[in-house]
């Protein structure tokens, strides 16, 4: 018995040593084979969160997937989206970086006892009629402004900026695409204009986007086609000059709509802009500061059981990974370096919320996304969903019954539209959702769920649905404030530990874009003409 058990212990040390040995070996000679366990892999790398990912790869047979223009990249150049999109610098992007989860900057010097409107910025007004109907001004969905604190020795190379604000003490613009076709360039104190605006000449819905690199690029793409041109837009800011228009109506897409209502992202490292379409295509650019734009590489694909294209919703970023939704209901995870898909999920409707990505125990990423009812019928099933970001394995399912209407003879979507959204500080065990047109009625709700357990913590009835994504604020102590918004019109400010509402207000706006802010100021746009600010008190 003695000798068996000695024989059995060496042998064990063997192979522990053996195991050990090759683990550490392919760790460092092939790391995309990891066989030591997670935790283990973590103390070789040091730490380290951004690094390049090797997620095992799952069953992704169901992609009719096609490439184009190989040589438009580099599949081993590393490209490592963080968490810090210039965020010291502002919101470049769409919910303030690649994980769409830090709508806000700043904080609050106490607990909010009130809001008041400061400012209001009026754009212009385009009354064409499209067959889609008529867009006007103001903004719509996503239509998120930006907020950039420019240093000084930038700012003064804006084309057309006045004086003052080059030499204005923590100068900040506000930069937001408008529905009548114009981008706005907006002062964040005074709501006043700080430059001429610039335009393509079509509805913008989505959000637009700054290069990170503060190399003066703004990205803008088109939501509906009312002229000759229906595609993306690159605009030197320092020339105010249009410089590079990509055609949504590319003859190698499977689907004939140009718009870009998803909001890019731009590596700042590597320079790679990706850029998601509603055409049903992925495009991929390395885009050098003052060079010309060079053709893309182009990721087409279809999936036969849902097969409806175009990807609306803006894509979420960690490190080499992007997770993308679509029209279909289709959501997937793709290496952004070599553009193959890794995983696949149905999330059962047309998926226009962003991907939002969120690092918890072990700086492991999950993925929050939800859905509509659309293609479900009038009537069916919302979800806000967890899902484990490397297998793509559902964690939690929250839902609400929900229903969709039609406004000229178009479906006007009920369910999940505004981005999931999770606390931070004191609020970092919670993450909060808005589901759109509940039980038949024209009404909404605002749910905290537990991240952990996916139990529902509190929940808020709206008065009216919302697309709106919500945005959170925090004060000194690391307490949360939730700010959100209704379809006709009403603000709200709440408590975001136990749900207390400390503002509800009517206003005359229709508020469909989403807010951003910067300590106690917000800014936000709204259906018709209308840019806003508005202060905590």
């Amino acid at each position: 018995m003695v000798r068996a058990f000695k024989l059995f212990v060496a042998y064990g040390i063997v192979f522990l040593v053996g195991y050990l040995g090759t683990g550490i070996t392919l760790h460092y000679v092939k790391p995309e084979m990891r066989i030591l366990p997670q935790f283990v892999e973590n103390i070789l790398d040091g730490g380290a969160i951004w690094k390049v990912q090797y997620p095992e790869e799952s069953d992704v047979s169901m992609f009719d997937q096609r490439t184009y223009n190989p040589e438009g990249h580099d599949p081993e150049e590393e490209i490592l989206f963080t968490d810090d999109y210039n965020s010291e610098n502002g919101i470049f992007c769409f919910r303030g970086n690649a994980q769409r989860n830090a709508p806000t900057r700043g904080i609050l010097k106490g607990k909010p006892k009130d809001i008041r409107l400061d400012w209001e910025f009026i754009t212009g007004y385009d009354g064409r009629t499209t067959e889609y109907g008529s867009w006007g001004g103001g903004s719509g969905w996503t239509g998120q402004p930006l907020v950039i604190k420019w240093p000084k020795k930038i700012a003064k190379r804006l084309h057309g900026i006045e004086e003052t604000y080059v030499n204005q003490a923590n100068f900040r613009e506000v930069i937001v695409g408008s529905l009548c076709g114009d981008i706005y360039f907006i002062d964040w104190k005074t709501g006043k204009a700080t430059r001429p605006h610039v335009t393509i000449g079509n509805p913008i819905k989505g959000t637009v986007s700054v290069d990170p690199r503060m190399n003066g690029l703004l990205y803008v793409g088109q939501g509906i086609k009312n002229g000759d041109r229906f595609g993306s837009y690159i605009f030197n800011l320092f020339t105010g000059e249009e410089i590079f228009f990509r055609n949504g109506l590319d003859p190698k897409a499977r689907r004939a709509w140009g718009a870009f209502d998803s909001n890019s992202l731009v590596d700042a490292e590597t320079g790679y802009w990706f850029h998601p379409a509603e055409n049903g295509q992925i495009y991929k650019t390395k885009i050098a500061s003052g060079k010309a734009i060079p053709e893309p590489f182009i990721f087409n694909y279809r999936i036969s059981k849902h097969p409806d294209l175009g990807i609306e919703s803006s894509f979420g970023a960690w490190n080499n990974l992007g997770w993308f939704g679509d029209n279909g209901g289709n959501v997937f995870c793709m290496n952004l370096m070599t553009m193959k898909p890794v995983w696949y999920l149905d999330n059962y409707d047309d998926t226009d919320a962003s991907m939002v990505i969120d690092l918890q125990e072990e700086n492991h990423p999950y993925l929050y996304t939800g859905n509509e009812v659309d293609k479900q019928g009038e009537t069916g099933t919302a979800h806000i969903r967890k899902i484990d970001g490397l297998t793509g394995k559902e964690i939690w399912d929250v839902s609400r019954k929900s229903t969709n209407t039609k406004l000229n003879g178009r479906v006007n979507s009920g369910g999940v539209l505004a981005s999931v959204l999770p606390g931070k500080k004191k609020a970092n065990k919670l993450v909060y959702g808005i589901f759109s047109r509940i039980n038949g009625t024209l009404a909404g709700e605002f749910v905290a769920i537990d991240k952990v357990t996916g139990k529902e913590k509190f929940s808020i009835p709206m008065d009216y649905y919302s697309w709106a994504s919500p945005i959170d604020l925090y004060d000194k102590a690391g307490n949360c404030y939730i700010f959100f918004t209704d379809v006709y019109g009403t603000i709200y400010l709440i408590d975001g530990l136990n749900g207390e509402i400390i503002v509800k207000r009517k206003t005359d706006c229709v508020w469909e874009s989403s807010p951003v802010a910067w300590g106690n100021r917000i800014v936000v746009g709204s259906r018709g003409k209308k840019i806003v600010s508005f202060v905590i008190n």
